[in-house]
């Protein structure tokens, strides 16, 4: 079976040696010190050599983790691999700009390894997940006038598998504010009377 691709991307060159180290055994794992060199890197990449999860520091010389993120968010190429930001900032305001541009969550730095193995784990299963069919029609989702964000598609899967509010902070690590804040989002999208009608969207 082929190993999930990851790129961390931190310009502290030991945190990058650490993270690597600890995941190299499991998974194909690149690290760039710059946000530049990653994103080069990414445009030379062909699609099946393409990461499956980026780790991505914030607080960076040159672009910040915030500029890289959006240059991703802007390719059709990119925008669909799940972002993770890795970080030291415990503030709200940082917390809330990094998920209103679907960071789909945040690591605090130092990473504990087992903390570091499941939630990258995790991750990698939900980028599975949105790739298998027989599930949402995602091609009618993105015909909406209003197409749903990623974190929203995240959200709308699980609600697909009538996944309570619990159910979803809990698997993907959110607050119940945000997700009760999605769920609304998605049902307004989705001209939606109650969170069941979702399953006419399956495929």
């Amino acid at each position: 079976m082929d190993r999930k691709r990851v790129m961390i991307i931190d310009d502290d060159a030991e945190m990058l040696g650490l993270m690597i180290q600890q995941l190299e055994s499991l998974y194909n794992v690149i690290g760039f010190t710059s946000g530049e060199d990653a994103l080069e890197a990414l445009n030379r990449a062909v699609k099946g050599g393409l990461p499956q999860l980026i780790l991505l520091d914030i607080v960076m010389n040159g672009m910040d983790g915030y500029e890289v993120l959006a240059q991703l968010k802007k390719n059709e190429k990119f925008k669909r691999i799940p972002v993770v930001f890795l970080t030291g900032m415990t503030d709200e305001r940082s917390e809330c700009k990094g998920l209103e541009m679907d960071v789909v969550d945040y690591l605090k730095k130092p990473v504990a390894s087992k903390v570091l193995f499941a939630r990258v784990q995790h991750y990698l299963d939900l980028y599975d997940e949105s790739n298998e069919k027989g599930k949402l029609d995602e091609y009618k989702l993105a015909s909406l006038p209003e197409p749903l964000t990623e974190r929203e598609l995240e959200v709308a899967r699980l609600m697909a598998e009538f996944r309570s509010d619990r159910e979803i902070c809990d698997i993907l690590y959110i607050s119940m504010p945000y997700t009760k804040k999605l769920v609304a989002s998605i049902k307004e999208k989705l001209f939606l009377e109650k969170r069941g009608d979702i399953r006419k969207y399956l495929i």
